[in-house]
């Protein structure tokens, strides 16, 4: 079969719009193995649970389809518990899940809307740029469901209440918390935590197939998440190929891979048409961040030219407004990078 897609550098970071990851050989070979195979699928999803239990030391363990479809069945399972049917035909009225202002992000979908699709009411907490945990704690009352806690860069990182202080305050008011980190890398840190509900990615860090990964210290709700996954989570059922092919991934799972940076840093720093440093995240996730000397073109037209090319290059654009762009190096080779590097040459120097 012939295929005129378009290649793509990403150096954006691991993104749900430009597929996310790579998957390894390994990973590549499970799904073909899983997809050339029958199974009893309930007894085939018990035993990969049981591995993935003991990859990543939490006691309860779910596989859905994404991380996303992990918010909508938490909700689901918090709000109606085992009532599978009731989903948005009998809505209890505590089916308030309270989020930080702050949290209530659209990460290419809007959280709140996968709130809202199995009837729940999102409380806001807090105010776009503070949450402190009295905020949270003034939302609560008979109606509340649960709090979700988004750990995200996407979200408002100052004056916000910390994941252990909205830990404490759960356990305190006997509240049920839902994390949603589906970009961390460290998923035995959050394993390891008090937390009844986590929400990770199995195709961002993990570099699975599509997938997502819930676990947490609380049993009854996890369960109440498979059961929910038979009905409403129809629409977001995982197939047996995917479900094997995050068990490798996970069993290959290298939280923090090593990267020669400075080999990276190098071949930029040969551009004479722009002015580069390293960059760490508040995930100290290390970057490549410049500027263009002498304000030839702008950092966002720049950004949109290179996504242009017959080789679309990505770069990461959150700061372009602000004259930065960054390279993320995750998911690059050193050619791509000269690639890279040798484009921004060609169109600044037009």
């Amino acid at each position: 079969m012939k295929n005129n897609f378009r290649k793509v550098i990403n150096a954006d970071g691991r993104m749900s719009i430009l597929g996310v990851s790579r998957i390894s050989d390994d990973v590549a070979d499970a799904i073909k193995y899983a997809g050339n195979n029958f199974f009893v699928m309930s007894e085939f999803k018990e035993e990969v649970n049981l591995k993935i239990k003991k990859i990543i030391n939490s006691e309860n363990v779910c596989v859905v389809n994404s991380a996303s479809a992990g918010i909508s069945l938490a909700a689901a399972a918090t709000i109606y518990k085992d009532r599978v049917y009731d989903v948005n035909k009998i809505v209890p009225n505590n089916n308030e899940i309270i989020i930080a202002k702050g949290q209530n992000i659209d990460f290419g979908a809007p959280i709140e809307i996968l709130l809202n699709l199995i009837g729940a009411k999102t409380i806001e907490a807090g105010y776009s740029n503070m949450c402190k945990k009295e905020d949270y704690e003034y939302q609560i009352n008979s109606n509340t469901a649960a709090i979700l806690y988004v750990v995200s860069h996407h979200c408002v990182q100052k004056n916000m209440a910390s994941l252990q202080e909205v830990i404490d305050l759960s356990k305190k008011n006997k509240i049920p918390l839902i994390v949603d980190c589906a970009a961390e890398e460290d998923i035995k840190k959050y394993s390891s935590m008090d937390i009844d509900v986590v929400i990770f990615s199995g195709s961002k860090a993990v570099e699975g197939p599509t997938s997502g990964l819930v676990f947490g210290k609380n049993e009854l709700i996890i369960n109440n998440i498979k059961l929910h996954s038979n009905i409403i989570g129809r629409v977001m059922k995982i197939g047996k190929e995917n479900i094997y092919g995050l068990l490798k991934a996970l069993e290959n799972y290298i939280p923090k891979k090593v990267i020669n940076f400075n080999s990276y840093l190098d071949i930029f720093n040969n551009n004479s048409k722009i002015v580069c440093w390293k960059d760490i995240d508040d995930r100290n996730i290390e970057r490549i961040r410049f500027e263009i000397k002498d304000s030839i073109i702008s950092a966002r037209e720049l950004s949109e030219r290179l996504k242009k090319n017959d080789v679309a290059i990505y770069l990461r654009d959150y700061f372009s407004l602000q004259g930065f762009l960054d390279i993320d190096l995750r998911n690059i080779s050193l050619e791509e990078a000269k690639i890279i590097n040798q484009e921004i040459i060609r169109i600044l120097g037009e």
